[in-house]
C-alpha cells in the first residue's frame, strides 16, 4: 500500500520543496555526489533499514519506522544545520546510500553516520563519503562522534581512518545509561583524515 506521505509534491508544494532543499550544500568528490535527500530515495532508505543489516542497529524495522527516521534525519537540516545527504554516483546518479551528521532524540552530540545498500557496500564508497560529510562538518562543528556497534569491523576500521579517536568515558557512559555496547569514535578539528 502505498502511504500520501511517501508520494513526491506536486504544484507548489513540489516548488516549495525543491527551493527548500536548495539550502542543503551539495558536496562533490571523484566519484560521489552527496546531495539532499528527496521522496524519490525513501525506498533505498526502506530497503536499509527494514533489511538484515539493519539488525546491527536495533532493527529490523517496519516500513513506518524507515519513514519516521528518514523524516527525521532530513528535518535536521531546518532544526541544525546539518543532516542527511543521499550519497549518489557522479557518472549515473545512481543511488548508493546516505551519510549523515544529524542528532538523535538520545544523542548527546551530532553524530557521523554511514548507511549504504549492501551492493554498494565494499567499494569505498562509504570512506569517500564520509570523508567529504566529516570535512564539511569540522567547518560546522567543533567536532562531533561516530557509534558504532562493537562487531562492525568495516565500520570501525573507517572510523579510525578518518582519523577518529575511541571515546572510552563516551563508551562508559552509553553502558551505564542504556546498558548497551557502542564504539565511540571522536572527531574533532585537530584530527585529520588519513
Amino acid at each position: 500500500m502505498i502511504r500520501r506521505c511517501s508520494l513526491p509534491p506536486t504544484g507548489a508544494a513540489a516548488t516549495a520543496a525543491t527551493l527548500h532543499r536548495a539550502s542543503v550544500p551539495m558536496l562533490e568528490t571523484v566519484r560521489l555526489r552527496l546531495r539532499a535527500p528527496n521522496l524519490q530515495d525513501l525506498p533505498q532508505w526502506t530497503e536499509i533499514f527494514t533489511g538484515p543489516a539493519s539488525h546491527g542497529f536495533g532493527g529490523p524495522f517496519t516500513p513506518e519506522d524507515a519513514w519516521a527516521g528518514f523524516s527525521s534525519y532530513t528535518a535536521c537540516w531546518m532544526l541544525h544545520g546539518h543532516g542527511l545527504w543521499t550519497v549518489e554516483r557522479r557518472e549515473d546518479g545512481e543511488g548508493l546510500g546516505f551519510v549523515h551528521l544529524g542528532l538523535e532524540w538520545c544523542d548527546d552530540e551530532p553524530e557521523l553516520g554511514w548507511l549504504f545498500l549492501p551492493r554498494h557496500q565494499g567499494q569505498g564508497y562509504a570512506a569517500e563519503a564520509a570523508a567529504a560529510a566529516r570535512a564539511w562538518g569540522l567547518e560546522l562543528l567543533p567536532g562531533f562522534v561516530s557509534y558504532v556497534e562493537p562487531g562492525n569491523a568495516p565500520s570501525n576500521r573507517l572510523a579510525r581512518r578518518l582519523g577518529a579517536t575511541r571515546d572510552a568515558a563516551a563508551e562508559a557512559a552509553i553502558l551505564a545509561s542504556e546498558g548497551g555496547r557502542a564504539h565511540v569514535w571522536r572527531h574533532t578539528r585537530n584530527k585529520g583524515a588519513a
